[in-house]
């Protein structure tokens, strides 16, 4: 596990981390989301040491790092970092001479090294390229080579900074299948992502920050915390959780027999056994409608942390004075 506790950081005067907690599991993926300056990178380069704190520790398998040179070369053989823009990566001529850097000088050689790159570049697509020059690869193409790279080393962490930035569709969709090689193999991810269609698919942790901290963690994703932030999100519809009638929505729907006591005289009104209805909801406000759900106050929990998982705005309203909460 790589683990924070009270991690402070500042360039000059001004402090970017501010006593930041931060845990990451191998076998899992941990996603780290903020709006652009709120100190994402900077905590990435904690991991392997790429800098140090000047207040609390980062650990690595129970280990506290050190900073000597011996010690820094141990926990980076541990703990492999993507840069966010790869040409702060790329150290060789080739892509062949690229991928085999890492490798020989961990003692890697012959035929063992052709093969472990062999098997780096196949994994990203990228077999056919050895002798191309890495400066003519376009950006997506750099990107999956850094990846390779980090592949060939065989680390126990891997950490990417906005793996998915300038990649297109099949780019998008190699990425998200290395990231799911990598949780299966045993290895504990970290990324930090603008993209929500990525988090969506690989993540089994978030965490949001903003200024420096840390300001929610979950296993589920929050599309509320997400807007929040300003990260973007799409221009989804809503949902308005309340125990009575009341207002005017493209569609009305009732959770369990709910509607017990009054008459709803309405065609869009989805009539649905069980929680089969909330799905119906969510599908509308996908599509941009506003909806009404009427349940009572003993599921509206259940039901709220439901529709939480999806990418619409949900508003509940509990209690006879009408209260609203926005969730």
């Amino acid at each position: 596990m790589i683990l924070t506790e009270n991690l402070w950081f500042r360039y000059g005067e001004k402090d970017i981390l501010k006593g930041v907690d931060f845990k990451a599991e191998k076998g899992e993926v941990t996603v780290l989301m903020g709006k652009n300056g709120a100190g994402k990178t900077t905590l990435l380069k904690h991991f392997n040491g790429l800098l140090r704190p000047y207040e609390g520790y980062v650990s690595v398998d129970g280990e506290r790092l050190r900073y000597d040179r011996k010690s820094l070369l141990k926990v980076r053989k541990k703990v492999f970092y993507v840069f966010q823009n790869p040409d702060d990566q790329i150290l060789s001529p080739t892509v062949w001479q690229d991928v085999a850097f890492g490798p020989k000088n961990l003692g890697i050689d012959g035929e063992e090294l052709e093969k472990v790159v062999e098997v780096a570049l196949k994994a990203v697509g990228l077999n056919g390229y050895e002798r191309r020059l890495c400066s003519t690869l376009s950006g997506g193409e750099k990107r999956r080579l850094t990846i390779a790279s980090a592949l060939a080393m065989n680390p126990e962490y891997v950490i990417m900074d906005e793996p998915s930035a300038n990649v297109d569709g099949y780019g998008f969709e190699m990425i998200v299948e290395l990231i799911k090689m990598l949780r299966e193999d045993g290895k504990g991810v970290v990324i930090s992502t603008h993209d929500l269609d990525l988090a969506k698919a690989v993540g089994d942790r978030f965490y949001f920050m903003d200024s420096g901290r840390i300001v929610w963690e979950g296993e589920r994703l929050s599309w509320d915390m997400a807007r929040r932030l300003g990260i973007r999100t799409f221009a989804f519809g809503k949902i308005v959780l309340s125990s009575s009638l009341d207002g005017e929505f493209d569609f009305v729907g009732v959770v369990n027999g709910s509607s017990s006591g009054f008459e709803i005289e309405n065609e869009r009104v989805m009539e649905s056994k069980g929680l089969d209805v909330v799905e119906k909801a969510i599908l509308r406000a996908i599509e941009g409608n506003e909806v009404l759900l009427i349940c009572d106050d003993g599921c509206m929990r259940d039901v709220a942390q439901i529709i939480e998982r999806y990418p619409v705005e949900l508003e509940v309203r509990v209690g006879k004075d009408g209260e609203v909460h926005e969730n």
